[in-house]
């Protein structure tokens, strides 16, 4: 494992500053810490893009959607469908706030960002529950907000690639919405590992401590999130289980080298071929968990950036 070297300088730079990591905050402290990281590590630039925020209350009463519309589009635009990470604890629309602009100008494409509902004030499975009714919704909404629903892909980045996963399913076995493809960064598709049972996958171990995302860090994901630990087996949590994975589109897994998480994404995506999904997997060297939110820091995660921009940009032509 050779980690990129300016994300070796940022985890030197973190570690030298001090201070608990993100379990042993207040969970006010720790939704704040993220925002802050991943807005001065993140994409670079602020490109200019409309905001519309639909409030709660159009969406049953349950969570949040931010429109990130790229400037003087007017016909109706392709849609990626965005679901974000941050353990089902932490994460929101201005933490991802440059990123969704980023992926809205260089798709040229509307970027749907689903604020679903966090634990532990929600604990499963209310996000699950939101990245279905998300489909629904956009099923009856999206024609007026200027959405083609004919060009959709889903998007999901640690927990958001399990509620991507999970909101894919839905819709195929609904009919409500027919997504070209999924995108899953990173993706949590297996918490057993987190909530005491097996299996363990040599990445978990490996890289169990100093990679960003600590395996103690999962763990008190896992347990906010889950109201017991068994649930981490339920077929929402470990997505091997799901009986029906033949219905997903075309499935592109990226992964970063030095991540707890990289073995069961890769493990997944030969689940899915299994099943018959055109599925791809790719281990990028030398990145980090959420390395999409460090192209301010390293020129090597932008580069990946841009590439999983462009693979959501091919399927939406």
């Amino acid at each position: 494992m050779t980690l990129d070297p300016a994300l070796r300088r940022m985890l030197d730079r973190s570690q030298a500053t001090g201070g608990p990591p993100l379990q042993e905050m207040g969970l006010g402290d720790a939704r704040s810490a993220m925002r802050a990281m991943f807005r001065n590590n993140g994409y670079p630039i602020c490109h200019e893009v409309d905001v519309v925020h639909v409030p709660a209350a159009d969406c049953l009463g349950t969570f949040d959607v931010h429109l990130y519309r790229p400037e003087g589009a007017e016909e109706a635009q392709p849609a990626v469908v965005y679901f974000h990470g941050g353990g089902f604890v932490l994460g929101d629309a201005e933490t991802y706030d440059t990123h969704s602009r980023a992926l809205a100008y260089l798709t040229q494409a509307t970027v749907v960002f689903i604020g679903y509902r966090l634990a532990p004030e929600h604990r499963f499975p209310a996000a699950v529950e939101d990245a279905a009714r998300a489909m629904d919704w956009l099923a009856e909404h999206g024609a007026s907000l200027g959405l083609d629903l004919q060009k959709m892909v889903l998007m999901g980045e640690s927990a958001g690639g399990n509620l991507t996963v999970n909101a894919a399913l839905h819709a195929c076995r609904s009919g409500c919405i027919s997504p070209r493809s999924l995108i899953l960064i990173y993706p949590v598709t297996d918490m057993r590992p987190f909530t005491e049972a097996d299996p363990i996958y040599p990445s978990v171990e490996t890289y169990a401590e100093g990679m960003n995302l600590d395996a103690d860090e999962m763990r008190w994901f896992c347990n906010t999130y889950l109201k017991a630990p068994d649930e981490g087996e339920l077929p929402e949590n470990t997505l091997f289980f799901q009986s029906d994975l033949d219905l997903l589109p075309p499935t592109r897994i990226y992964n970063a080298e030095c991540d707890p998480l990289r073995d069961m994404g890769l493990a997944f995506a030969s689940r899915l071929i299994e099943a018959g999904v055109d599925a791809r997997a790719e281990c990028l060297p030398g990145m980090l968990h959420s390395f999409m939110c460090h192209g301010g820091v390293s020129s090597r995660a932008l580069r990946h950036f841009f590439r999983i921009v462009e693979d959501a940009s091919e399927s939406l032509a």
